[in-house]
C-alpha cells in the first residue's frame, strides 16, 4: 500500500497535538504506513507515536532555501507517496509535496497555496475569510485537515494524542541512572520561573519538600529554559535531581513516564506528560486550558479565578493546597498506582 505523508507543525506540544489527526489518516486509510515531517526537536518522538512509520525532519519555522527544500523533494520523490496532508498552512511547507510531485496534497489554502494545495477541505472558503480570535483550538484544527473539513458526527470523540515508551526503553533508563523503580517520583515542569505562565518558585519548592519528606524523589525535567528554575529548588532542596540537562529528548519521555505524578505549567513538555498517559496535574493561568492546555480527558488541570488581578494569564490565585490536592487524587485514581 502507498504511504502517506503529514506535514506537521514545528513546536514540541503543536507537533504531539498533530497526533490526533495522524489517529484520523490511520483510520480512514488501514495498513497505509504513515510518515510524518516536522523539525530536528519534535523529530524523535515520532518513534513515540502509534501508526507514525518514521518521521523526516525539515529546520524548524520552514527556514530552509529552495534548494534545501528541491533537495528533501527529491527523497520524498523516491517514497512514491499517495498523499500529503498539511497540518500546517505555512507556504513553504505546501511547496516540498509539489515539488516532490505528491498527487494530493491536502489542506487549507491560507496563504493561497491554490495549485500547489490541490485538495480543499469543505468550508475552507469560510475558514480562509475568517476574521478575529480562533475559535477552535488547533488539535480540531489539525482534525478538520484530515477529516476533510466534515464535521465529527454522532457521538464521535477527536481521538486524544498518545505517545508510548517502550518498556525496555524505560527499563534502560532506569538502570542507567540508578532509579529505584519501587520510590514514588515527582516530575516538575517549572517553565522559567519569569514567565507568565510559570507558578512562583517558592510554592514549587514547598511542594517538592513537602513530597521529599514523605520519601519520594523529586526529579525537575525540561531544557535549557527550565535550568536557572532548577537550581533554585535544588538550592532549597538539594536532594532534587535536576534533569535539565538531558540532551535527547527521547530520555526526558522516560524520566516523565517513569514518574509517578507530573506537575506542570502550560508548555510544549505538558503536551507530552499528558499524551503518555499518566497523573498529570497542570496549572494554568485562567481561561487558557481550553485553548492551549492538552485535551488529554485525564489530566487535571488548576486555573486561578477569574475574579484575581491579571486573570487570564496570572497563576497565583492557585494555592499550594489546591496542588497537592489534586496531586494526591490524581496517585489515587490511577489503577496502576494505587496501593502503591
Amino acid at each position: 500500500m502507498r504511504p502517506i505523508l503529514v506535514f506537521c507543525l514545528p513546536a514540541i506540544g503543536d507537533f504531539i497535538r498533530c497526533h490526533s489527526a495522524i489517529q484520523i489518516i490511520a483510520a480512514t486509510f488501514p495498513g497505509h504506513p504513515i510518515d510524518v515531517v516536522t523539525s530536528p526537536i519534535a523529530a524523535p518522538l515520532a518513534r513515540l507515536m502509534p501508526h507514525v512509520r518514521k518521521a523526516w525532519i525539515v529546520e524548524r519555522h520552514w527556514n530552509p532555501g529552495l534548494r534545501e527544500r528541491a533537495r528533501l523533494a527529491r527523497e520524498l520523490r523516491q517514497e512514491n507517496y499517495q498523499a500529503a496532508y498539511l497540518l500546517t498552512s505555512s507556504t513553504k511547507a505546501a511547496l516540498v509535496p509539489w515539488l516532490a510531485g505528491i498527487p494530493e496534497r491536502i489542506g487549507y489554502p491560507r496563504e493561497l497555496q491554490f495549485g500547489i494545495v490541490n485538495r480543499l477541505p469543505a468550508g475552507w472558503l469560510r475558514a480562509m475569510v475568517a476574521f478575529g480570535p480562533r475559535k477552535t483550538r488547533l488539535f480540531e484544527q489539525v482534525c478538520a485537515v484530515a477529516m476533510l473539513g466534515e464535521q465529527p458526527g454522532g457521538d464521535m470523540q477527536l481521538p486524544e494524542p498518545r505517545m508510548v515508551v517502550p518498556p525496555e526503553d524505560l527499563s534502560a533508563w532506569r538502570v542507567r541512572h540508578g532509579i529505584d523503580a519501587a520510590r514514588p517520583a515527582l516530575a516538575l515542569y517549572t517553565s522559567e520561573f519569569s514567565n507568565f505562565r510559570a507558578w512562583p518558585a517558592q510554592r514549587f519548592i514547598s511542594i517538592a519538600k513537602d513530597h521529599a519528606r514523605r520519601g519520594w524523589s523529586v526529579w525537575i525535567v525540561g531544557g535549557p529554559r527550565e535550568r536557572e528554575a532548577a537550581a533554585q529548588i535544588r538550592a532549597a532542596l538539594p536532594e532534587a535531581v535536576d534533569f535539565t540537562s538531558t540532551p535527547d529528548i527521547t530520555d526526558a519521555m522516560c524520566q516523565i513516564a517513569a514518574s509517578t505524578v507530573f506537575l506542570g505549567v502550560d508548555g510544549g513538555i505538558c503536551h507530552a506528560a499528558a499524551a503518555l498517559g499518566g497523573p498529570c496535574v497542570l496549572i494554568f493561568g485562567s481561561n487558557r486550558s481550553y485553548e492551549t492546555g492538552p485535551v488529554n480527558d485525564h489530566v487535571r488541570f488548576l486555573e486561578s479565578p477569574v475574579s484575581t488581578p491579571s486573570w487570564i494569564r496570572d497563576t497565583r490565585g492557585v494555592s499550594e493546597e489546591r496542588v497537592l490536592a489534586a496531586l494526591a487524587d490524581a496517585v489515587a485514581h490511577t489503577p496502576r498506582l494505587q496501593g502503591a
